[in-house]
């Protein structure tokens, strides 16, 4: 198999998103797969079908300078920083790999073995994530572009979530803090991991090499071709929508991982509750009825099992269906 790997260093937020959708429009049918290797400035970039108005703080994101940009990538809202190194998977629907998940089980491997090559221990999970021991350290995102399907994901190297953190929408402090707290948990990167976290460069330097051990023709290339360059600039992003009202992609929060949720709500008569759910129970509870010491009953609980009864019965008295009715209304579980 061919496959030109494409590096083209530091690139604007949307001449990065601008590049992938460009070069899936100028690909033929008998033109080899592409790996695009890029990083990019700081920014946010929403998902196919989510909507700026309800993930994100646009107050916050202008104060911060943030950039916001609409990607044409499946998946949820994604920080993008200086300390990760994207790749873009670019591969013809003629090669017979039309869906998201046929292209990310080709491709996974791949990402498995350069992790590999630098000490880190992955597998691939989901369709579209990877792991670490218990811990997802990258995701992707899919779509087809022109005549191609593209897949997208990054190589966390290092990443500062504060900017994140402050931009999302947030009904509270505390969920703020929370959702700091779930992402520096849940979300590894190679600088939790490695003593020294290899260069850039090298990791541009050894993708190929990996490539080349697994019998892949590699071309490297640093340049586009003309027609590619054509595509480049005349890719439109959509506009991210502020006006219109909108459901966010997780109703009340956000997804931190797979099988892991933060949410919180709130009720005319004042009162709130915070849940952090993780792996089918629950990681942390906090509501405005209870102390922070009577909520940590919640933990490790699940939804509907008879602790988790015992425990609403002994702390909401009365009130025990009313706020049994809110934990359902407030928790998510999955996609």
């Amino acid at each position: 198999m061919q496959l030109r790997v494409i590096s083209l260093g530091v690139l604007p937020p949307e001449l990065l998103h601008k590049t992938y959708m460009g070069l899936a429009e100028a690909q033929k049918d008998d033109d080899p797969p592409v790996l695009l290797l890029v990083q990019s400035e700081p920014h946010l970039s929403l998902g196919a079908a989510q909507s700026a108005s309800a993930e994100l703080d646009h107050r916050a994101c202008a104060n911060l300078g943030i950039p916001v940009l609409q990607r044409a990538l499946g998946g949820g809202l994604v920080w993008v920083d200086s300390g990760q190194l994207n790749y873009f998977f670019i591969f013809p629907m003629a090669l017979g790999i039309r869906r998201g998940p046929e292209l990310f089980a080709r491709t996974a491997p791949w990402i498995v073995a350069l992790h590999a090559r630098f000490g880190l221990q992955i597998e691939a999970r989901d369709g579209h994530d990877f792991w670490c021991a218990s811990q997802k350290i990258g995701g992707t995102g899919a779509a087809t572009i022109g005549r191609s399907l593209v897949m997208g994901g990054s190589l966390m190297l290092h990443v500062d979530w504060k900017p994140f953190v402050n931009c999302v929408a947030a009904p509270s402090a505390g969920f703020r803090a929370w959702l700091a707290e779930a992402l520096q948990d849940s979300l590894w990167t190679w600088s939790r991991l490695l003593p020294q976290v290899p260069s850039v460069e090298d990791i541009r330097n050894t993708f190929p090499e990996v490539l080349e051990s697994g019998d892949i023709q590699v071309t490297r290339v640093a340049t586009l071709k003309p027609a590619e360059q054509q595509a480049v600039t005349a890719a439109e992003l959509e506009e991210p929508e502020w006006e219109m009202p909108a459901s966010r992609r997780v109703p009340a929060g956000i997804k931190i991982k797979a099988g892991a949720f933060l949410t919180e709500r709130q009720w005319p008569d004042g009162s709130w509750l915070r849940i952090w759910t993780e792996n089918g129970g629950f990681r942390k509870v906090a509501a405005s009825v209870w102390s922070e010491n009577q909520c940590r009953v919640f933990t490790g609980l699940r939804a509907e099992s008879q602790e988790m009864t015992r425990a609403l019965q002994e702390l909401a008295g009365e009130a025990c269906a009313q706020w049994s009715a809110r934990f359902a209304e407030t928790a998510v579980w999955k996609d």
